[in-house]
């Protein structure tokens, strides 16, 4: 394949001056199989000790090379290691093309991504924050993207951060949300072979398209000319989620009119889920149009694409629920009506979305890329509401056997759990209890099914210019504005066979009666009959505002790189209500005090490197970071008030790593600490003692992340290959947070008490974690093995078990009143667990360029059905019954499967 480089190189020198002492290389990588290009692959330039990272397009450019022969190492998370032999000329360019590599041999991981951020990034706003992010398919970090997909069923975070911590843009636009901070992975559902090329960059690190965050950014290039000419179609059987996936796929290639065109259609479908209840039907679609002008100088592109999904959920459950049913996947949300199988919580979500973007390749060095976008996400979930009737959630506490003390009793709930009307919703009798209601009274509603909504429109802008000032310094800089309107509502989705729901405020109405003021949820519309689709209970919507403006300035030389970066920002939000609630009448109407914010970060890093082999990387960040909307409201549903003194947080965060490349071994072991301070959080609970919906806000609280990281590639030979990612870590609070209640009712007004959470462990994800993998190839059959293990996970706190007043009564001296004590104030520790995935897969290649792609991975090999993945601690407590009130866990699925095939023309 190189010997016309060779050839070319043979005889660019036999034609050059012999005094001449440097010359350039450049060239392509390339996907051998999918011939698109790979991203941050670095090539080690043996002979001259220097090594290069390819950018979003798969260019590379390396200056200043001593002629003479050379070997490369082209290395990188998710290639195949390969050495090639050139002939460097003693002057001069070398253009060597295309560079053609093949895929790492762990069975198409990007196309095993693909589903796993299909299939695990579909939690609503209700559940575990998102957990896989899509610099795990883009990025060649070999941490990262090992350890990343392996352990992403135990709800793994790097590094611990949240999703508002890593940054999203798509064709250079900035795309998290302004509501909750988040990008939303259920808009690019089904749409994974749009979404596979792109920039990233780690942490920290130094970017092209944005000044960056702790967790990383990455850029997703759905431009139409990245994508190779020819057609793919994609067929998918899994066990999971939903049992199949469909993609077709056309690409025109940039053609020679400057015109090209990228299309997808796809989906996925369960009528029933592997969890009982549970269903999926999705639709999706993207079009990519680009148009470049002038030889390449303009771009001008249009991307549009949407996911729509309606979803059956599940929940989770006592620890007793899933005992009695001997199924760690029981779903209390389900029931039976009529026969056929009802979800309570259905979730229907669609984001369409529009990006238009502009590259102005100004002069060689100079580039600017310009973007704007727009999108309305539409989201919804449905429940079950009920008012003076008995709670009809299945696994409620008072419908458990141990809710009763007498044996008898147990041993007859304990009988009727068996039956599904027990065990399950029963559709049949709320419908019944309504029709009662009819013929005895007025027709009101007991239960009823509402649908909350969270919409958000949202356009955003940004700019950014990438000069190369000369061979050994860059300039970035960049603007950015975005604007969101969150439009938060619910409406009644299904009166069970009553006639209409009467819009008050049911904890209200045990307190002050229904005819009185505080108890109408809209004094502009009282005792307002809500019909099947009507608005009723809470509508406000949340305007967000937000500029920046960054600068970067990189410098590289032979054995040093630097780079520092600085950021300031404009940020602002306020509430509109369109209900004036009885409970805060004047300050639940109308627009709200606007709250603003003015933040700065600045960032750096130094790299050492000993020679193409060995680097050392270190970098430092300091930034402020405004309080999220959703965040910043004590009772948005019902009132404007804050949290008292709204302020910035702030995060320090410092790390280091070691960078090796070696014949047979590549990888790096990095060390970091991240202090945050200021944060603010909110968790919501029925409290029992108040009869009431209680919001208990934590404000100026500290957490300190750290841990050290390691991820390693082994080539044992041609064919074999073992991979190690593994991080120790951990993640906890470092000091005791105000916290402030507040009831819905009104009675409850901002009671104000420390929440005794110091030294206490961040819940929701192991803290501790690795993978060990064994990959074989050979004639292109790939084949791996992983074994996994996830320690150290914790139940996060509840706050209202860490308030003092609560245990004022308690005898340090009475045994029994002691253990209580420590059995709910202690932080449960989830068991470590351990799994074994492995995976199969064979490309076929055709005549004209044509292949045939076929992957199958099993996960949970073992079919583990006793590993908790989370779960929350009741914010209940009963000091006299410490075990009332148990918390609710999540479990991993036993053995699955994902089987895919492609077909490219």
């Amino acid at each position: 394949m190189y010997k016309k480089y060779i050839l070319f190189a043979l005889l660019s020198a036999a034609s050059t001056p012999i005094f001449a002492q440097q010359a350039n290389v450049q060239g392509i990588v390339r996907n051998q199989v999918s011939k698109e290009p790979f991203s941050n692959v670095r090539l080690v330039f043996e002979k001259n000790q220097k090594s290069v990272v390819t950018n979003s397009k798969g260019n590379f450019n390396l200056p200043k090379l001593k002629p003479g022969a050379e070997t490369i190492l082209i290395t990188g998370g998710n290639i195949q290691e390969t050495k090639i032999t050139i002939q460097i000329p003693a002057s001069g360019l070398l253009d060597m093309e295309d560079i053609f590599v093949l895929p790492s041999n762990d069975n198409d991981n990007t196309v095993l991504l693909g589903m796993a951020a299909d299939d695990l990034l579909d939690d609503d706003n209700e559940s575990f924050d998102q957990n896989i992010a899509a610099k795990i398919i883009l990025s060649n970090d070999v941490y990262i993207n090992k350890i990343g997909y392996q352990l992403s069923p135990f709800r793994f975070r790097v590094r611990g951060y949240n999703n508002r911590y890593e940054q999203k843009y798509i064709n250079g636009v900035h795309f998290n949300d302004q509501l909750r901070g988040v990008f939303n992975y259920a808009s690019i559902g089904a749409i994974n072979d749009l979404t596979r090329n792109g920039d990233e960059n780690n942490a920290m690190d130094a970017s092209t398209f944005t000044f960056g965050s702790i967790g990383g950014s990455e850029n997703i290039n759905m431009r139409a000319s990245t994508f190779a000419k020819g057609t793919k179609a994609t067929a998918t059987y899994t066990n999971r989620n939903y049992y199949s996936r469909g993609m077709f796929s056309y690409s025109t290639g940039l053609l020679d009119n400057g015109w090209a065109f990228t299309g997808l259609i796809g989906g996925r479908y369960a009528d029933k889920g592997n969890i009982q209840g549970t269903f999926y039907n999705n639709f999706s679609y993207a079009l990519s149009i680009e148009k470049q002008f002038r030889q390449g100088q303009h771009s001008l592109s249009l991307v549009t694409f949407g996911s729509p999904v309606k979803r059956g959920q599940q929940s989770g459950s006592f620890q007793e629920a899933y005992d009695l049913l001997d199924n760690n996947l029981y779903n209390p949300n389900w029931g039976y009506q009529d026969g056929k199988i009802r979800n309570s919580r259905v979730v229907t979500a669609y984001d369409p979305t529009a990006v238009l973007s502009h590259i102005w390749k100004i002069d060689p060095n100079t580039k600017l890329t310009t973007g704007i976008s727009l999108h309305y996400g539409k989201y919804a979930s449905t429940a079950l509401n009920w008012y003076n009737g008995p709670d009809p959630r299945p696994d409620y506490y008072r419908n458990l056997p141990s809710y009763f003390t007498d044996s008898i009793t147990k041993q007859q709930y304990t009988a009727l759990w068996q039956s599904a009307r027990i065990s399950q919703v029963d559709w049949d009798n709320l419908y019944l209890v309504n029709k009662l209601e009819n013929k005895l009274n007025d027709g009101a509603a007991i239960y009823m099914l509402e649908k909350r909504h969270s919409d958000l429109l949202e356009s955003s802008f940004n700019s950014t210019l990438n000069k190369t000032i000369n061979e050994h310094s860059k300039l970035t800089l960049g603007i950015g504005a975005k604007g969101s309107q969150s439009q938060q509502y619910k409406t009644v989705d299904d009166l069970l066979g009553a006639e209409y729901v009467l819009d008050i405020d049911k904890f209200s109405e045990r307190d002050f009666g229904q005819n009185t003021v505080q108890s109408q949820n809209d004094l502009l519309n009282p005792n307002f009959k809500a019909h099947n689709g009507d608005t009723f209970g809470y509508r406000y919507n949340i305007n967000i505002k937000s500029a920046n403006a960054w600068l970067q300035n990189e410098y590289s030389y032979s054995n040093i790189d630097f780079f520092y970066a600085t950021q300031l920002s404009y940020s602002s939000f306020q509430r509109i209500g369109y209900m004036k609630n009885g409970r805060f009448p004047t300050n639940s109407y109308g627009k709200g005090q606007e709250h603003h914010f003015v933040d700065y970060a600045f960032k750096g890093g130094l790299t050492y490197k000993f020679n193409g082999r060995h680097l050392v990387n270190a970098k430092i960040s300091y930034q402020t970071k405004a309080p999220l909307a959703n965040d910043a409201y004590i009772s948005p549903r019902v009132s404007d008030f804050t949290f008292e003194d709204l302020k910035s947080a702030k995060i320090f965060s410092t790390d280091i790593s070691y960078i090796f490349s070696l014949p047979k071994i590549n990888g790096r072991i990095s060390a970091f600490q991240t202090n945050f301070t200021d944060l603010i959080s909110r968790q919501s609970y029925y409290n029992d003692a108040a009869r009431t919906f209680i919001n208990h806000g934590l404000k100026d609280m500290n957490q300190i992340n750290r841990g050290v990281e390691l991820g390693m590639t082994y080539k044992v030979d041609n064919n074999w290959s073992i991979d190690l990612a593994a991080t120790k870590a951990e993640y906890y609070y470092s000091n005791n947070p105000m916290g402030a209640q507040n009831s819905e009712n009104g009675l409850i007004n901002n009671e104000r008490e420390m929440v005794y959470l110091n030294n206490y462990y961040v819940g929701g994800m192991p803290q501790t974690a690795g993978t060990l993998g064994l990959r074989y190839f050979v004639d292109y059959w790939f084949f791996g093995a992983n074994v996994n293990y996830a320690g150290d996970m914790y139940l996060a706190k509840a706050p209202l078990r860490q308030l003092a007043s609560n245990y004022t009564s308690i005898n340090p001296y009475d045994p029994e009143q002691n253990d209580a004590y420590h059995s709910l104030t202690q932080q449960e520790k989830l068991k470590n667990s351990t799994t074994v995935d492995v995976s199969i897969g064979k490309i076929l290649y055709l005549k004209n360029r044509k292949s045939m792609n076929f992957n199958l991975a099993v996960n949970n090999l073992l079919n583990n059905k006793n590993i908790r993945t989370g779960g929350f601690e009741n914010a209940r407590l009963d000091i006299t019954a410490p075990n009332k009130f148990a918390s609710k866990y999540y479990y991993m699925q036993g053995i699955n499967c994902f089987f895919n095939v492609s077909y490219r023309f």
